[in-house]
């Protein structure tokens, strides 16, 4: 029964056309690039409403949770950038077949036309303003040290007393919230998930993480860049479809025209 199903399915048919190579570097590249920002913006605001959800007490269900989100998210990219690397090498197709026709691109033209690495160039440059964030903070930042909490009610009759109220005046310091506080909060909304895999708890773990908080923060936004160089394989494979419907409807037709020449049996 396995036999005859695997054997029903066949693998699709790619059929690889050349195309004309474009620019990695480019405006359209960077429209992109602010468009992959607002996924990252958006996926931190949704992190916001379902990361309560993901922090469960079992440490190995909470970092399984975590890890299907960000892999969820991380397909989401790969769909976005396949759509466009498919997009890019259906035009970059185009462009070649204006060059052979002896017809000049322009620089627009080269600019849509796919490459491999203008995905990468993408995901940098629509990132570059956390990026700069991140690098900032992973060298400004220092393990969290936690403040004593706040005196009983009872206790504070007690201070007006010189000898007790110099020793517990400690608890009543504060500290200014500095560079390194702000950018903090900015990094852990983006580190949702992974943050959320340490553990609140785990100190050295969530310096760790912020000090590679600089190329953690590209993990589900470098979907979109392995999503675009999938684009010249979905590409063959739309020639392939093609190809493979012309063939059928040879077929069909072929077919039609013998029983149409085959003599009817008169009763």
């Amino acid at each position: 029964m396995r036999n005859n199903q695997s054997k029903g399915k066949k693998k699709p048919v790619l059929i690889h056309k050349p195309y004309q190579k474009g620019r990695a570097v480019s405006a359209l590249a960077a429209k992109r690039g602010l468009k992959v920002l607002v996924y990252q913006i958006a996926l931190v605001f949704i992190f916001l409403f379902i990361g309560q959800m993901l922090l469960v007490e079992s440490s190995p269900l909470r970092i399984v949770l975590n890890l299907l989100v960000v892999l969820g998210f991380f397909m989401l990219m790969v769909n976005e950038g396949s759509r466009a690397g498919l997009d890019d090498v259906a035009y970059a197709q185009i462009a070649l077949n204006r060059t052979v026709d002896g017809k000049p691109l322009d620089d627009k033209d080269l600019a849509r036309c796919y490459h491999p690495l203008k995905g990468v160039f993408t995901v940098v440059l629509g990132m570059l303003p956390l990026i700069i964030i991140a690098l900032v903070f992973s060298a400004i930042a220092r393990e969290q040290v936690y403040t004593l909490g706040g005196l009983p009610s009872w206790v504070q009759g007690y201070e007006r007393r010189a000898d007790v109220g110099l020793a517990l005046s400690y608890y009543h310091e504060t500290s200014a919230i500095g560079l390194e506080a702000i950018l903090r909060i900015v990094i852990r909304l983006l580190l949702f998930p992974y943050v959320n895999m340490a553990g609140t708890d785990a100190v050295g773990m969530l310096l760790t993480l912020e000090r590679l908080s600089p190329l953690l923060i590209l993990i589900i936004p470098m979907g979109y860049a392995v999503g675009y160089l999938r684009g010249p394989a979905l590409r063959a494979q739309v020639h392939g479809a093609i190809s493979t419907d012309d063939k059928r409807r040879k077929r069909r037709e072929k077919k039609a025209i013998v029983q149409r020449k085959e003599p009817k049996n008169l009763v």
